[in-house]
């Protein structure tokens, strides 16, 4: 389980999270009210993981963030935000951050986020397949991260309906970063459902006309010659 840091300037906030880590297994090592206090307790711990508010005096989690990330590059950090605090989310993630998680928080939401970024710990590996706990397939089926400037949307088998509501809830963020750099990673998917294909077209064709970049990541020859004929269609 993860070593893990709390960041938020709210008592109660830091009290829920504390709650849903705990009971999940995974330990809290520190908490911290700001951006500046964060800073210093993460020399000391070196946490496997942080959660770090957005919004919080004397220094926010997007300058904290930055700052962490810019002496830790390794550091796997994920955004609480409130619904509109898309562009600070976005700044975020432009720092550094791994991944975030949208107020009102809950436990389904946050262990989905923390599981997407801390599944390839050491602890995680260590453990021989039989003995790896079941997870339960409840999505999201895709992953945004932030990788040295480009955001690479990871898609995965069972992408549905609601995936692609949040992605367009998360993209109208991401477009507003200029210059805007898009991957979209398909894997080894052999198929992709055509509407939100479309959508994804829509995307990429939205970082191309800002004077940014996208790329198709495709192992399947199958489902590659379906991207590049949408792709000739939209841009």
């Amino acid at each position: 389980m993860a070593r893990i840091l709390i960041v938020d300037d709210s008592a109660v906030m830091r009290l829920n999270l504390k709650k849903i880590l705990t009971e999940a297994g995974h330990e809290v090592v520190g908490e911290a009210p700001n951006g500046k206090v964060a800073l210093g307790m993460y020399e000391k711990l070196k946490p496997d993981l942080v959660t770090m508010d957005i919004t919080m005096p004397i220094m926010s989690g997007v300058d904290a963030t930055g700052m962490i990330i810019n002496k830790y590059p390794e550091a796997k950090i994920v955004m609480i935000s409130a619904l509109n605090q898309k562009k600070m989310v976005y700044e975020a993630l432009k720092n550094g951050a791994k991944h975030y998680i949208i107020k009102p928080i809950d436990k389904e939401k946050v262990m989905g986020v923390l599981g997407e970024v801390i599944s390839d710990d050491e602890g995680y590996k260590e453990q021989a397949p039989s003995e790896r706990p079941e997870r339960e397939d409840k999505g999201p089926h895709f992953l945004i991260e932030n990788i040295e400037g480009v955001f690479v949307i990871t898609l995965r088998e069972g992408f549905n309906s609601k995936d692609m509501d949040d992605m367009n809830t998360a993209m109208q963020g991401i477009l507003f970063v200029k210059p805007l750099k898009l991957r979209f990673n398909f894997g080894e998917l052999s198929t992709f459902n055509d509407g939100y294909l479309n959508r994804i077209m829509v995307y990429a064709k939205k970082a191309h006309e800002s004077g940014g970049e996208y790329e198709f990541v495709l192992e399947n020859e199958t489902l590659r010659d379906v991207v590049l004929f949408k792709e000739g269609t939209y841009l």
